[in-house]
């Protein structure tokens, strides 16, 4: 009975790493800059917007970039733009903060139409 608890445990953990397996996997290998830069956009020119570790909300947010800033869109190594879709629907971009070569995932809304 012990076993059979730790098994249905380990896996409860494990499958949603599985499930990121492919972003994972796809992002190692990519990382290519584009000459694309785009600026953040928002209501209020100044304020935060999360980067986060991964396309969507549940992952952390280790940095922010502010309204009004520049970031890079990054391209996998075939030239596409590197973006996911999260569960809610939303759009995600990686991107790479310029001045400190800070690299993270944006939500779609926060990223100016240019070079999309």
């Amino acid at each position: 009975m012990q076993i059979k608890k730790k098994l249905i445990a380990t896996i409860a953990v494990l499958a949603p790493l599985v499930t990121l397996l492919p972003q994972l996997t796809s992002i190692a290998t990519a990382q290519v800059r584009s000459n694309c830069s785009v600026s953040i956009v928002g209501n209020e020119r100044g304020s935060r917007v999360n980067m986060r570790s991964g396309p969507g909300t549940e992952f952390d947010s280790p940095g922010y970039v502010l309204v009004g800033q520049t970031v890079r869109m990054l391209n996998d190594s075939n030239g596409n733009r590197i973006r996911r879709v999260d569960n809610q629907r939303m759009e995600w971009f990686f991107v790479e903060y310029i001045p400190s070569n800070t690299r993270g995932w944006v939500r779609g809304d926060f990223i100016g139409p240019s070079c999309l």
